[in-house]
């Protein structure tokens, strides 16, 4: 193992290394069990290139970048030790303190503490049982919190159950706060419920969601409104709310009843709607099933 110092005071060692003059400066190429670390930085790799002048290296294979901010994995990177920056790709993973983030590329900020990702996205929120997905996003380290862009969607994992999935044009998470938010075209599938709406935000400890515009259906029941919230308990629905509703719903008899009012209320027991409440200038029609004539009458 040979030991050596840059310019700027960082020790690195290596079991190979090259010093390469090229265009008036100094490369210097380290092969096999590549280490970098100073005080608040350890990199380690098999192979990287130290360019001095410019005080950057280029970093190959099993590639680890570990700082105050976390630890990340990669096949290849670029990082510059000035501004605490980095390029990365090949299967780039990055720990943080209670998220896993995954990426087909992502650039690094350790100064603003700053993450972009690229390319088949997933964010692993193991303190709230999340996982998200999406083609291109952005996380702040220090507020815990990102965005995420192009076919994203969420699932909320549930103990014996299918977890709740979301979709979305845009999310927000606030993992800090323990929420998200969907934006643009949502749609909440969960037990035998749908969701559409144009807003949707949740409150992954309160289990607690609020939507914009939705339309709720389970099975041949619609619920509508122009704003109205869910709540759950133990990951199953428990009610539903909306404001402005109006609200078409079947007996178990076959009788079809429809119903408007200022606020709707539905309250739900092991997953089936039991009570309809409609408050505020409530206003119906039922509609009774006939009863089918006997085939022998004449």
């Amino acid at each position: 193992m040979i030991l050596f110092f840059l310019l700027c005071v960082t020790p690195f060692s290596a079991d190979k290394v090259e010093i390469i003059k090229q265009e008036g400066t100094s490369v210097i190429h380290l092969l096999g069990n590549v280490k970098i670390e100073d005080e608040h930085l350890k990199i380690a790799c098999s192979e990287a290139s130290l360019h001095e002048a410019e005080n950057y290296v280029i970093l190959i294979d099993d590639v680890s970048i570990i700082d105050e901010n976390g630890k990340i994995h990669a096949g290849f990177a670029v990082y510059y030790f000035d501004e605490k920056k980095g390029y990365l790709r090949d299967s780039v993973v990055l720990f943080t303190g209670s998220e896993i983030i995954r990426a087909d590329s992502l650039y690094y900020d350790g100064v603003d503490e700053l993450v972009q990702m690229f390319g088949d996205v997933t964010i692993e929120d193991k303190k709230n049982n999340l996982m998200a997905y999406g083609g291109q996003g952005w996380y702040n380290l220090a507020k815990d919190e990102g965005y995420l862009m192009e076919g994203p969607r969420l699932e909320i994992m549930r103990e014996n159950k299918e977890p709740m999935r979301v979709n979305a044009q845009e999310f927000k998470l606030l993992a800090e706060s323990n929420e998200f938010f969907g934006f643009d075209s949502v749609t909440v599938v969960f037990d035998s419920i749908t969701v559409y709406c144009d807003t949707f935000s949740f409150d992954l400890k309160e289990d607690h969601g609020t939507m914009v515009n939705p339309v709720v259906l389970e099975k041949n029941n619609e619920l509508r409104g122009e704003t109205g919230q869910f709540k759950m308990k133990d990951k199953q629905i428990e009610s539903f709310s909306v404001h402005r509703g109006w609200s078409t719903y079947y007996t178990d008899e076959g009788s079809k009843n429809i119903v408007e009012g200022k606020e709707i209320n539905i309250i739900f027991r092991d997953g089936e709607a039991i009570k309809i409440i409609v408050n505020g200038e409530p206003s119906g029609i039922l509609r009774l099933k006939r009863k089918e004539e006997n085939a022998g009458n004449e």
